[in-house]
């Protein structure tokens, strides 16, 4: 329950400092009053970081809010065709008591209690630390502040009912005393808390204050995260159509700044992410993760299931390859219907359609029913600008493809209908063999909560719902489809890659949230996504029939089809623990008692 998981103890940082790659530093938690200790910019920044390192927690970013609450989705789904090993939470059949819901809710209110606590001792602190050190520490409690609105807008809208935290106190208060707070009031706060830290923290670029702002919250992390915020308030269930002016003027201030762009090669992003590497151009809020071992696979190393979860599968672990495991995959239909994909880069550099073996040669591995392997689906060429060989179940070569065209087209469909593995966190091809860790689970590949292409999308998005289409708006997406595309994103001249001219709100409406899944696919936004936009259970029911005419028949790929309910799976369930013993609780729409 929440009151067990609000401590009464620092996080205190024993060795505070960035590793050069990435992550916070080792944390030891002991008790320490609230005067004492934080007593200078550096006593500060090294309880911060244990704030930071909260998001590391695999029921957070590590491994739950960044990559299993995204599922299921009209894009993503679990492998498998059971509800076997926790595929019920993937598919939507999970109920009130499932540990994916009680532990993230509890890592949550975890997190801002820490940030509570912390905010509490700088404050109880202040007038013993060096007055021109102060702005240096009025930054950090801006961060902190900020990890706490994160925090509860990831409560608000995954469970819509809780409670706000705004003080340890009310963390010693009695279970049956809580009630639940309107979502509509947790907005307000959350948007309060964006709006006062935005005023005081630099932007990453700028930043002279902080002696390191490496994966650190910024001016424009703030902003682009109060976009988001809006774009949801203003979407279901609140439908506060207003903030979709907030919303746009939120993006013009990160859009006017000049701070942040767009890195020119889309595929730079997944170099960085799996490779600890920092760049404020693109990069507005990344939870960074870090294990100084490559044998260390502890829970006491920062490190996430990224790459391991959602990447590309190698079979074994056979050196210089690391096993992945790749659990989440993309729905094949998805990929069906993705157009231009020899044009758009994107394509190729999300959705893989090999795996890797150990030996390192490129196939899937088929067993016919006295479990023999007959033939590989897929083997890399020795011929002369062809790039693989495709086989039919027999063995026998179908066709070559020279190109990486979208292989559905070719009407071979029924090898995927697992869906294809996905290629952003692709830790084999982009992390050298030096540096894998050598766990099948764990990984130092980065995380991504916000990037500046969003911010353009999301701006985009805003201006067509009050106004309708306009030139800045269809400048805003078409940037990020050049971009996609390899093309010259301040060119004036039209390109293939920009959308048509003349559409009407409603058709504009539709490409940008196509857009959406072909920029950010797999980046733990599509859900949600569909949510606000009041789709989601549609967009899952629409699977049966395209699944079936794909599978001629097999839509019990997508099982998530068959759990999915409106009015139910838009919120998770209260947890039942914390239900039973906050009695003025009420639990979520259709989830039971």
């Amino acid at each position: 329950m929440i009151i067990e998981v609000m401590r009464k103890y620092i996080l205190s940082v024993l060795s505070a400092a960035f590793l050069l790659t990435s992550c916070l530093d080792e944390t030891n938690y002991t008790y320490i009053e609230k005067e004492d200790y934080i007593d200078s910019a550096q006593s500060a920044r090294n309880v911060l970081y244990g704030v930071y390192r909260d998001m590391c927690s695999h029921d957070l970013y590590g491994h739950k809010l960044s990559i299993c609450y995204d599922l299921p989705t009209d894009i993503s789904k679990h492998d498998g065709t059971s509800l076997a090993n926790n595929r019920d939470f993937a598919n939507n059949a999970h109920t009130s008591t499932h540990a994916w819901v009680q532990n993230t809710w509890k890592a949550l209110y975890n997190t801002i209690y820490d940030a509570n606590d912390f905010i509490e001792r700088v404050k109880a602190s202040y007038e013993n630390i060096p007055e021109e050190e102060r702005a240096t520490v009025d930054v950090y409690m801006a961060e902190a502040r900020v990890i706490r609105a994160l925090m509860h807008f990831e409560l608000v809208r995954h469970w819509g009912n809780i409670i706000m935290m705004t003080s340890t106190e009310q963390s010693r208060q009695h279970p049956s005393t809580y009630v639940q707070d309107k979502p509509e009031d947790v907005y307000g706060f959350i948007e309060n808390e964006l709006i006062e830290s935005a005023e005081i923290l630099p932007w990453a670029k700028a930043d002279v204050i902080r002696p390191s702002n490496a994966f650190m919250i910024s001016k424009g992390s703030a902003l682009a995260l109060l976009a988001r915020v809006y774009v949801t308030w203003a979407g279901y269930p609140l439908m506060n159509t207003e903030k979709w002016t907030s919303a746009k003027n939120t993006c013009e201030t990160i859009i006017n700044s000049g701070m942040h762009d767009l890195l020119p090669d889309y595929e730079q992003l997944w170099r960085n992410a799996c490779n600890s590497v920092w760049d404020p151009t693109e990069s507005l809020f990344e939870i960074s993760f870090y294990s100084p071992s490559i044998s260390s696979s502890s829970a006491s190393n920062c490190s996430g299931y990224i790459g391991k979860w959602n990447g590309v599968h190698v079979e074994e672990n056979t050196t210089p390859l690391v096993r992945v495991d790749a659990r989440y995959r993309a729905v094949p239909t998805f990929a069906a219907n993705w157009p231009n994909p020899l044009q758009d880069k994107r394509f190729s550099l999300s959705l893989a359609d090999h795996y890797y073996e150990g030996t390192q040669l490129l196939g899937r591995q088929v067993f016919n029913n006295a479990g023999v392997e007959t033939v590989r689906w897929y083997t890399e060429s020795d011929i002369d600008g062809v790039r693989k060989v495709y086989r039919d179940s027999q063995g026998d070569m179908v066709t070559f493809l020279k190109t990486l065209e979208n292989p559905y087209t070719l009407g071979y469909k029924w090898p995927y209908r697992e869906g294809l593995y996905v290629a952003k966190w692709d830790l084999t091809k982009y992390v050298d063999a030096s540096n894998q860790l050598s766990d099948g689970n764990q990984s130092n590949a980065n995380w991504y909560i916000l990037r500046y292409s969003d911010v353009l999308l999301m701006y985009a998005e805003a201006i067509n719902e009050i106004s309708g289409p306009t030139t800045e708006a269809y400048a805003a997406v078409n940037k990020v489809r050049r971009r996609g595309y390899g093309y010259d994103m301040a060119s004036e001249t039209p390109t293939d890659a920009d959308l048509p001219a003349g559409l009407s709100q409603d058709d504009f409406r539709e490409s940008l949230r196509n857009e959406r899944a072909y920029e950010l696919c797999f980046e733990g936004q599509r859900k949600q996504d569909l949510i606000r936009w009041g789709i989601y259970v549609d967009s899952i029911k629409g699977l049966e029939s395209s699944m079936n005419e794909w599978c001629d028949g097999s839509s019990s790929y997508i099982l998530s089809i068959g759990y999915t309910t409106e009015g139910k799976h838009e919120l998770q369930p209260i947890p039942q623990r914390e239900l039973d013993l906050m009695t003025g609780f009420e639990q979520n729409p259709k989830w039971g008692k």
